[in-house]
């Protein structure tokens, strides 16, 4: 359907749960809006509806056959190293661009590399050699070596990127960007206790206890720890310096920009010492105002806080 100046194909529904309390069917007629003018989210059923066949809950893991675990609000399958879905969606996440950006990487190159050469974790990847590959089909000596080349490239990685990378639960781009600058480097936010991570704007309970479960877990230091020993170096993250553009402002972005892509938009302000935030409160300084915009203008309006196009942006940015 067109909605909102865009074509959605799908939306989003979070759990069992959700189906549930929503009384959806397979078939039924939904209401649907974009939550925070992104991701097309199901409200609602029509009550006068066709009422369709029930979902059932699941069971076992579509994929792999195994018993599915209950986790709160969540299904999981715990076959994690051995669930073939789940370890290819884990590496395209790693090579993906805002991650370690290797491009060579895609999900269909990963698929191929999954069974013959038991590619099951991040740490494989940079074990491969260009011999290795040019046994595969559909692989030659040019693209065996445009991938390795990607991946020496990869080993020289911003710590944001890194910390994205690897997967900690919850942790998106802004997030990760947030703890480079408040940690500086790896060891540190390793080593981090509740309290500093706390101590973090962007992070809450939720947040800074899957960051610690997930340093705590076996397997996820050993991966973090063969990624070092393989060559990674995340670069440390140097002190900003005070008086930056956008110094202790908070941006929310909505609408399409003329030029910027939103990651670039988001980057340009972090580096002149701005934070970008997913929704308008009382704290937010400026709405990065693009076209179609959606209700965080009004909501920005509503609460006086002016917006800026991103021709202004540019202007302060070269004349602070």
């Amino acid at each position: 359907v067109d909605f909102s100046g865009v074509t959605v194909r799908r939306a989003t529904l979070n759990n069992y749960g959700d189906i549930s309390r929503k009384r959806l069917t397979l078939g039924s007629t939904v209401f649907i809006r974009r939550s925070n003018d992104v991701i097309p989210e199901i409200l609602g059923r029509v009550e006068d509806g066709i009422m369709g066949e029930a979902i059932e809950k699941p069971v076992n893991c579509p994929a792999c056959g195994s018993l599915l675990e209950e986790i709160g609000a969540h299904l999981f399958c715990p076959n994690r190293l051995g669930c073939k879905p789940q370890v290819i969606a884990r590496l395209t996440h790693f090579c993906s661009r805002d991650a370690m950006n290797i491009e060579s990487l895609s999900e269909k190159t990963l698929e191929v590399l999954y069974d013959p050469l038991g590619v099951r974790a991040p740490q494989d990847l940079y074990r491969l050699t260009p011999m290795e590959l040019i046994g595969l089909p559909g692989f030659g000596q040019k693209r065996a070596e445009n991938i390795i080349d990607a991946l020496a490239i990869s080993r020289d990685c911003e710590l944001d990127a890194f910390l994205l990378a690897i997967g900690i639960p919850n942790i998106g781009r802004a997030t990760a960007r947030d703890l480079a600058q408040a940690f500086h480097n790896l060891a540190a936010l390793r080593a981090a206790n509740m309290d500093q991570l706390l101590a973090v704007p962007a992070v809450g309970e939720v947040i800074a206890t899957g960051i610690l479960s997930f340093f705590e877990d076996t397997v996820n230091n050993q991966m973090v720890d063969a990624l070092l020993a393989l060559g990674v170096r995340p670069r440390e993250v140097q002190n900003q310096a005070e008086g930056t553009a956008f110094a202790g402002k908070t941006f929310v972005l909505t609408g399409t920009l003329p030029t910027l892509t939103r990651q670039q938009a988001e980057d340009l302000i972090t580096k002149n010492g701005g934070s970008v935030s997913s929704s308008v409160s009382r704290r937010t300084s400026y709405l990065l105002l693009g076209e179609n915009p959606g209700s965080k203008a009004q909501k920005a309006a509503s609460l006086g806080i002016p917006s800026m196009s991103e021709e202004e942006l540019f202007q302060i940015i070269n004349n602070p």
